[in-house]
């Protein structure tokens, strides 16, 4: 029975290999790059506008932690925060002034817009107490990571970061970097890699280059991806049309979205449904690990040098990956480029994942 036993062990030993080597080899980069096309004004095709909100609710979104950080990621950037204790009082961290700035005007916006909402006026008086607002504005105390309050007594009271207030998110930039990078570090989930990741530059950079086309983004990540399970990711780029646009430029875009509309209810052809995303393109990646890698993607580009077509247009495009080779789905407004091939994580981060 011993010798049953002894080989027992050692068909779970090898198994127990067999699954680590299995999971190690998991792990696949992504490189995606998307670009845009000029209108061409002589294609008779007529282009759908999307009619829902892209569902990203259970979608990884490895950009908006360096898009729109929270305050919390912001704090982790200050050295004294970080380390739980300060050594010297009179120590100085050494936080940039614009992660400084960042935290300061976000959280006096939090204060204004929270105080905008809560104030009930005298209906003798409408008038606002700008002085009041001033004088009860957080601030963060760089040195020992307490925010500091001016009450309406004018004392300086000090008191930990809520939970509210950690997770508040800064507003998003006017527009996004094309080419779009993390700091490479590998992590058990997944992550962005660094510039000197990128593997398809002399592409994007021919692109570039080219009359007609623009490029909207140039990234890559590493996940792992298990077989038969869906993995979805958000990505997005270019120009961010915030509410504070001009009234105008609003009317024009939703007229001639309402005239497409209805001239594709007349033909039958969908109902009337108006949505936008605040993105100049905004995408949901989907990618099933099988036999071949299953790729499928909804795409919204917004456009405005064609008034025959919508505002924003919504593109779906699927394929059927073959690692390591480059593959192009092609559509008269918009390219994407895409790229997965195997990766072997470092031998401290598949250690850390089992």
């Amino acid at each position: 029975m011993k010798p049953l036993r002894l080989t027992s062990l050692g068909l779970t030993l090898v198994a127990l290999f067999t699954t680590s080597t299995a999971f190690a080899n998991s792990w696949y980069e992504i490189e995606l790059i998307a670009f845009s096309r000029s209108a061409d004004k002589s294609l008779k095709e007529q282009f759908d506008a999307p009619t829902q909100e892209l569902k990203t609710s259970n979608a990884m979104d490895l950009m908006r932690p360096l898009v729109q950080p929270a305050l919390a990621d912001l704090i982790k950037a200050i050295p004294a925060c970080t380390a739980n204790s300060v050594t010297s009082s009179t120590a100085s961290p050494a936080v940039s002034a614009t992660v400084q700035q960042q935290i300061q005007q976000l959280l006096s916006e939090h204060q204004q817009n929270k105080q905008a909402v809560t104030a009930e006026p005298d209906a003798l008086d409408v008038q606002s107490d700008t002085a009041a607002v001033a004088a009860s504005l957080y601030q963060l105390n760089i040195q020992n990571c307490q925010m500091e309050q001016w009450d309406a007594d004018g004392q300086l009271i000090s008191r930990p970061l809520t939970t509210e207030e950690l997770a508040l998110q800064l507003p998003a930039p006017a527009q996004i970097p094309a080419t779009f990078t993390g700091d490479g570090q590998a992590k058990e989930g997944a992550y962005l890699v660094g510039s000197d990741g990128l593997q398809l530059k002399n592409l994007a950079y021919q692109l570039q280059r080219e009359a007609g086309k623009q490029l909207l983004l140039h990234t890559a990540w590493r996940q792992p991806l298990v077989s038969g399970r869906n993995s979805r990711s958000r990505w997005y780029a270019g120009i961010y049309q915030n509410e504070t646009e001009t009234q105008t430029e609003q009317n024009i875009d939703l007229m001639q979205q309402v005239q497409q509309q209805l001239a594709a209810v007349q033909q039958g052809q969908s109902g009337l449904q108006l949505w936008y995303s605040p993105w100049q393109f905004d995408s949901l990646v989907q990618l099933r690990l099988g036999r071949f890698i299953q790729f499928d993607g909804t795409f919204y580009l917004r456009q405005s040098d064609d008034a025959a077509q919508p505002a924003q247009i919504a593109i779906k495009q699927s394929a059927r990956l073959t690692l390591g080779q480059i593959h192009y789905l092609d559509h008269p407004r918009l390219g994407v480029i895409i790229q997965v091939k195997r990766f072997t994580p470092p031998e401290s981060t598949g250690t850390a994942t089992l």
